[in-house]
């Protein structure tokens, strides 16, 4: 009887324990840095477009090209995320507004 108790309390923590692990880990919550000339390669494949800030904050990125005058191309952080992290369900999001450095990705 006493065993029993034991055994019961016991699995009782363990289930307890687990439960908060799963709580305060998800699977998503690895993070790393997102590289805004990796996106410019990726989404403008063949034409040389380098990443500049353009106004200083996140949105203030963007592609740009000196060879040919055409239009800044804009960057979708979140594609860059899944395509630099391999996972489809990775997605973008930024520490400061103010700080266009301040984006990371969550994968």
């Amino acid at each position: 009887m006493q065993a029993r108790r034991v055994a019961a309390i016991a699995a009782g923590a363990l289930i307890s324990i687990t439960g908060a692990v799963v709580s305060t880990s998800p699977a998503s919550a690895a993070t790393g840095s997102v590289s805004m000339q990796a996106a410019c390669d990726n989404q403008y494949p063949g034409q040389g477009r380098v990443a500049k800030i353009r106004t200083w904050n996140v949105l203030g990125w963007r592609c740009v090209t000196g060879v040919v005058p055409v239009a800044d191309g804009q960057i979708d952080v979140t594609r860059q995320c899944r395509t630099q992290y391999r996972n489809p369900n990775a997605y973008s999001t930024y520490r400061n507004y103010s700080d266009p450095y301040s984006w990371y990705c969550v994968y």
